[in-house]
């Protein structure tokens, strides 16, 4: 039966390690004995720089160097942060020796320590009385009570910093395997993850050490610094070696583990110390290897836009936190000179390299990783190249520290920041449309009538915007969003005004994913199509409703005018439809919406004009109007209402062969009641069919929100509408 264990299970079984680390540390690194002198190296002596007040020492003893402890002689090398710096096999040996036994000198109780003559402080024979400072044959002696467990305030922030990377690490890995359990690259992240938090656990433990530790602490802390630093190697070099593809065959994989266990073997059971110096060869070989595994994948992943996503981030963290840790605190020694950052601070180079593992394997917004690992690449080589200028004035020009620093950050901005901006725009420059292109090509697609080479058309524009592989299509549907979907590979992009929704799949010809940067451009271009093929639309519903406008206006006023013309007989009265007709066409096309009016004065003109329509053809009218209130009409209850009467007229005079008509209006709050009777001869609803002229009339009724309808009978023609005088609100009346 196969066992299986759920990532939950995991997780909690990592974080507990990591608890359980820290705290394991901790403990052990209170229980050392405590003296409260702080101690450091200044020109290959051992000076006193810090006093604790809870130690009960004379002020006095700051600046003093201190020679030996209880007769066991210091030296510069005793106060190393890391051991294995040192060059040659049995100086290690040695300084395991001296530090056990400064140590049990320490673990009695009470030490005395050996300082170098001052004699600017002494006065007499005695600095301090009753402090225990005392001079004996030109040197000075201080007795120390040592404190059995330091105190957990003492502990410098080197030892928590590294605590915390450590413990970031592991906790990073094991979030990244249970996220994806089935994949060997994320187990892989966590065995990078345990091996850090061994080897920065166990660093924190002896690099913060006040004085010295026990030998067998000492030993055993070296030796799981150096197993977890190779261990944290295996890890990278076989991630590298199967992600995001396996570049080597498989039986190859188990080769970092199978070499480096020999290198830990090597250094941990053959007469250790002798064969730690190899620490520094094998991280540095490790290091020349993965660079190698990372260009591999780059050249075999370069046609792959995820896989080159990931790396893009992946090569530059590893590159820039593994590389930055090699070049500050393991090639000076391997060199031979002093390293550059204190290794207790070039642990944090790791937090870059998990940043971007975690990131990678997780492949979380892969789309942006591109990016970001551009920044951050920009960024780092602005940093080193600040520090290789200030240190080059610094001793190649013997330039003072502050005059270099200055100096040096004066041309990073004057000269490598600017070259930045310009090398930045051309490595991820939009290969795409300039602004003024893109406004006339939006504008193009706006104006293509036919709805298929509209859809080409902006199918087209996207193609000259990202230069996907393809542009599909997607059914009709509702709520399809402008969104990236699988991790950048294809961008959707919502509907706009009267076009489908596109999915455009592997932007630049399939050479890269689509960035969040991408989705906010399309974002903004979509709704600037949006609201151009809106604006067009409705530019082109207004011109066609301003047509409808005039032709319903010029046949239900010009054409009853010109009617009415036809049928005068004397020339003056001729000449005067004629000239009224000329100016209702001058207010029809010039002027639509003329001003608001007055009712009874509207109906007494058009009582005027239309009772000498009808008189002159022969048609008496009559006229019950009488009582209309002195309200003010709209302009297009006054269109609609004198549509109404001329229409009337004009169908009294050309069809209905009646001698009389009479007209009534009544007022009636808030609606204007009009009728039309002619005693004609009337028409059969059902058999002849209403021309455009009663269809006009109705829809202008109707869409006021009033009533028309048309009432025949033999010997009888009617026509009614009941006009609200108030114009709605909630739609638009022509």
């Amino acid at each position: 039966m196969r066992l299986f264990f759920s990532p939950s299970l995991v997780f909690a079984a990592c974080i507990v390690f990591s608890i359980a680390l820290l705290a394991g540390v901790v403990a052990i690194a209170v229980a050392q004995p405590w003296t409260g002198i702080g101690l450091t190296v200044r020109a290959d002596s051992i000076v006193t720089t810090r006093i604790d007040a809870g130690s009960m020492l004379p002020p006095g003893l700051l600046g003093q160097t201190v020679l030996s402890i209880d007769g066991i002689a210091l030296a510069p090398v005793d106060l190393i942060e890391e051991p294995d710096m040192i060059p040659d096999a049995a100086g290690l040996a040695a300084f395991y020796a001296n530090q056990g036994q400064l140590f049990a000198a320490l673990a009695d109780g009470d030490a005395t320590f050996k300082l170098a003559p001052k004699p600017v402080l002494f006065q007499g024979s005695v600095l301090f009385q009753g402090s225990g400072l005392s001079q004996q044959g030109g040197r000075d002696t201080l007795r120390v009570e040592v404190q059995p467990r330091r105190p957990l305030s003492d502990l410098p922030a080197k030892f928590w910093t590294q605590l915390m990377v450590g413990f970031v690490g592991l906790v990073i890995g094991a979030w990244v395997a249970c996220l994806r359990p089935r994949d060997p690259a994320a187990w892989m992240v966590l065995l990078t993850g345990v091996g850090l938090a061994l080897s920065a656990g166990a660093a924190a433990l002896y690099s913060a050490r006040e004085i010295a530790l026990a030998y067998s602490v000492f030993a055993g802390a070296s030796r799981i610094n150096s197993a977890g630093t190779f261990l944290f190697g295996i890890g990278m070099l076989t991630l590298f070696l199967m992600y995001p593809r396996v570049i080597v065959p498989r039986f190859v994989l188990i080769l970092p583990a199978l070499l480096i266990g020999v290198l830990i073997a090597v250094i941990q059971l053959v007469d250790w110390p002798r064969f730690a110096g190899l620490l520094q060869d094998g991280v540095a070989a490790i290091m020349a290897v993965l660079l190698i595994a990372i260009a591999a994948q780059v050249i075999l992943n370069r046609r792959d836009p995820t896989a080159f996503a990931m790396l893009g981030w992946l090569g530059l963290s590893v590159a820039l936190g593994a590389g930055g840790f090699v070049l500050t605190a393991i090639l000076p020694v391997l060199l031979g000179h002093e390293v550059l950052v204190l290794q207790s601070t070039a642990f944090l180079f790791f937090l870059l390299i998990y940043a971007g593992i975690s990131l990678g394997v997780a492949r979380y917004r892969l789309f942006d990783l591109s990016t970001w690992s551009l920044s951050i690449l920009f960024y780092g080589f602005g940093v080193a190249l600040m520090l290789l200028l200030d240190a080059a004035l610094i001793y190649g020009l013997s330039v003072d520290r502050a005059p270099a620093l200055g100096i040096s950050l004066a041309v990073i901005g004057g000269l490598y920041l600017p070259l930045r901006r310009r090398i930045a725009l051309w490595l991820g420059r939009n290969r795409t449309l300039p602004a003024e292109e893109l406004y006339a090509r939006v504008t193009e697609i706006s104006h293509v009538i036919d709805p298929l080479r509209k859809e080409e058309a902006l199918a087209g524009f996207w193609r000259d915007v990202f230069a996907p592989l393809s542009v599909t299509p997607l059914p009709a549907q509702a709520g399809i969003p402008s969104a990236l979907l699988d991790n950048g590979a294809a961008l959707t992009l919502a509907p706009v005004f009267g076009l489908p929704a596109l999915r455009l799949d592997w932007a630049e010809k399939g050479t890269r994913l689509f960035s969040s940067r991408d989705l906010s451009r399309a974002r903004t271009l979509n709704a600037f199509i949006d609201k151009s093929l809106r604006q067009n639309q409705s530019y082109l519903d207004a011109v066609d409703r301003e047509r409808r406008r005039i032709n319903r206006d010029m046949r239900d006023n010009i054409g009853v005018l010109l009617v009415s013309a036809l049928h005068v007989q004397a020339s003056d009265r001729k000449d005067a439809l004629i000239r009224q007709t000329l100016t209702d066409l001058r207010e029809i096309v010039s002027n639509p919406d003329p001003h608001i009016r007055q009712l009874a004065q509207l109906v007494a003109d058009l009582r005027a004009e239309v009772s000498a329509h009808l008189e002159a053809a022969d048609i008496a009218v009559e006229w019950h109007c009488d009582g209309l209130p002195e309200i003010a009409v709209e302009p297009v209850v006054v269109h609609t209402l004198r549509a109404l009467i001329r229409e009337g007229a004009a169908n009294v005079v050309r069809h209905s062969g009646a001698a009389r008509v009479v007209i009534r209006l009544s007022y009636e709050a808030p609606t204007l009641a009009l009728s039309m009777r002619d005693d004609g001869q009337g028409f059969d609803p059902g058999v002849v069919q209403a021309g455009n002229g009663f269809k006009n009339l109705s829809n202008r009724v109707t869409q006021l929100g009033g009533e028309f309808e048309v009432r025949s009978l033999p010997g009888s023609t009617e026509i009614f509408a009941r006009l609200p005088l108030l114009r709605p609100t909630t739609q638009e009346v022509l």
